[in-house]
């Protein structure tokens, strides 16, 4: 099996974030989106939830009925990295934005089950 043909692994999303995040110097994003917010492990990412403001609705990153059925491009994760969110920009705010490659990367692992 080449590179070409692993799967995509937690590790590999977790690196991805954490690039798109560490743009802006920004280590711990709790401060804004609340305690249920990260990416530290897998289970934190899979149970994530962000509320961009304290009267705004909850949002799950990751809805667990869309992992592993071909449906992670309509994951609130996958969303708020393309286009934006419920009326909020495109993430991480003002960029740098995730590529194509890493979008795709990101959907493949959700689609595959989220592998560890």
């Amino acid at each position: 099996m080449d590179d070409s043909e692993k799967p995509v692994r937690f590790a590999d999303v977790k690196a991805i974030l954490d690039m798109l995040v560490k743009g802006h110097g920004w280590d711990d994003l709790t401060f804004v989106h609340g305690d249920a917010f990260g990416w530290v492990d897998k289970a934190a990412l899979a149970n994530a939830v962000v509320r961009p403001f304290s009267s705004d609705p909850v949002f799950r990153l990751i809805d667990p009925s869309l992992v592993g059925v071909g449906r992670a491009k309509e994951t609130n994760i996958y969303i708020a990295l393309t286009v934006g969110i419920a009326g909020y920009e495109r993430m991480p705010f003002g960029g740098p934005y995730a590529t194509d490659e890493q979008l795709a990367l990101i959907a493949e692992w959700i689609d595959d089950g989220m592998p560890d």
